[in-house]
């Protein structure tokens, strides 16, 4: 508890009795050993200290976090507080939390998106600026040709990858979802509906422990019951026979990936495959759109026999799986495999179970 020095005094009122006058004193003497630490800096009243910041105070020799506590309940106490620090790092939107390397992030959105971000993502907070000019683009998130505008706000960059890649996965989803109409729209048995979009949403809920995983896209048959599940990733990067540049040498998968594929898997009862489609950036100055060009799959059979190792990411504190990239086919070869090879799997999961996708 936070001693304060209160001062008594009579106050003559005229032609009444004198009134008891109590003020909490502007002293630090009640502060006990604080008050003689800031009086060695020359700090010798509350208004003196509350003309500090948090960083300032903490900077004085012999203050720490205990004694800073001391001092915001004495300022607090008089109605005061510390002042606030100019070069405090900025608060991120999405994280809710200050970040040292939180700082502008700029976005072209659509007016839609603009109020998604907000209202989802960034927990009502409105966008720090918001260009006058609107122009004629695509959106950043949806991939709309569209108008849009050029929108800011504070993120960390750990945020500013996610919101960025957001996009980059809805093109992705739209991809899958066309190139299965292409190459399998002669399978009417087989009907294919994304269960698990993109969705805006804060940081942290991929951590709750009442999250339900389940795969991004069923394929149903005609009396409704599942046949197969796919798990989606997207990125610039391509794989061994298509797509656009050099192919990547090893596939990685969070840990936390390789474990929902499996829930999906053993919730639906019928197999999970894993899907990658490169899709790239393609300019239209000064926006950009997402384009598919690559999409392959993997039985996850094949997983097991091209896992190498598990391990940390590179300056993450996630552990992945990190795979031989011959576990991928073109997804054009898919109907054959439905012809030829999927009626085994399935056999071999009813009998077996869904294959753990790692061990460490």
């Amino acid at each position: 508890m936070v001693g304060l020095l209160v001062v008594a005094t009579l106050v003559p009122v005229p032609g009444r009795t004198p009134l008891l006058s109590i003020r909490v004193s502007d002293s630090i003497e009640h502060m006990r050993g604080v008050g003689t630490r800031l009086k060695k800096v020359g700090i010798t009243d509350l208004d003196g200290l509350a003309a500090l910041n948090r960083r300032e105070v903490l900077a004085i020799p012999g203050i720490g976090e205990s004694s800073l506590v001391t001092i915001v309940a004495a300022l607090a106490s008089t109605g005061r507080s510390l002042a606030a620090d100019p070069y405090a790092s900025y608060t991120c939107a999405r994280d809710s939390a200050p970040a040292r390397d939180s700082e502008l992030r700029s976005y072209f959105l659509c007016e839609a998106c603009r109020q998604a971000f907000s209202a989802d993502a960034f927990s009502g907070r409105d966008p720090e600026w918001i260009s006058g000019e609107q122009i004629e683009g695509y959106c950043s998130h949806c991939n709309t040709e569209t108008v849009v505008s050029l929108t800011q706000w504070f993120l960390c960059g750990t945020c500013d990858r996610v919101i960025r890649s957001l996009g980059r996965g809805i093109a992705s989803a739209r991809y899958v979802e066309t190139q299965w109409r292409e190459l399998l729209g002669d399978l009417a048995e087989l009907e294919l509906s994304e269960v698990d979009p993109v969705t805006l949403q804060p940081r942290g809920l991929r951590s709750d422990p009442n999250r339900v995983a389940t795969a991004d896209f069923v394929a149903r048959s005609a009396n409704g019951s599942a046949r197969l599940g796919l798990e989606l990733k997207s990125g610039r990067s391509s794989l061994p026979h298509g797509g656009v540049g050099s192919p990547m040498a090893q596939f990685q998968l969070d840990t936390t990936d390789c474990d929902d594929i499996v829930s999906a898997a053993s919730d639906l009862e019928a197999p999970v495959f894993l899907l990658h489609a490169q899709v790239i950036g393609r300019a239209q100055a000064p926006t950009e759109r997402f384009v598919g060009v690559g999409l392959w799959f993997a039985r996850p059979w094949d997983m097991i026999d091209n896992l190498v190792d598990v391990r940390r990411r590179p300056r993450e504190t996630r552990d992945a799986a990190y795979y031989k990239t011959g576990m991928f086919r073109p997804f054009s070869q898919f109907v054959t495999y439905l012809e030829d090879e999927f009626d085994q799997d399935e056999a071999i999961m009813r009998e077996e179970g869904f294959p753990l996708l790692y061990s460490r």
